[in-house]
């Protein structure tokens, strides 16, 4: 079988749009998580199963079997607003892997071949870890709702 190429895909950008907007209709950081695990399930993508590099249990919620945390506050200050791969602090942690992201304001930027690049508010993108680097804007207010989700790298999605 083929790998699956999402409607007009463009590997100018390290990332594909797997939903170009999901808007909650209830504002609860579990409602977010639960819906948006269901929906990359049903896009065929297997959680990530890192023990060293785990989900970040102290957002608003967390799912560490799925590999997925939902939330609605930015933490400043962190490793977070520097250009990052996730894992890479973290010897031994599963770096090649894929993140499903999603975010009402001011979304995750990525440095791509010498460009930065910001999916729109609402997109649900999907992104190679080892592709890119990525950082939270610098601008990103104190109040916005995220979620995050590892997964293995998908060999039916063609990705960047």
């Amino acid at each position: 079988m083929g790998k699956l190429r999402l409607g007009c895909v463009s590997m100018a950008r390290p990332y594909l749009v797997l939903k170009s907007r999901y808007c909650p209709k209830t504002w609860r950081a579990w409602r977010i998580g639960r819906y948006l695990t269901r929906f990359t399930e049903e896009q065929g993508l297997v959680p990530l199963d890192d023990p060293v590099h785990g989900p970040q249990t102290f957002r608003a919620w967390c799912d560490v079997d799925l590999h997925a945390e939902a939330g609605w506050v930015t933490y400043k200050n962190g490793q977070g607003e520097d250009w990052h791969q996730d894992g890479d602090t973290k010897p031994g942690s599963r770096m090649d892997n894929a993140m499903v992201l999603w975010s009402n304001k001011t979304p995750t930027q990525f440095r791509y071949k010498g460009r930065i690049y910001q999916p729109k508010p609402f997109q649900v993108i999907l992104v190679r870890n080892l592709a890119c680097h990525h950082r939270r804007p610098a601008n990103a207010p104190q109040r916005r709702w995220t979620f995050r989700q590892r997964v293995e790298v998908p060999q039916h999605i063609e990705l960047p």
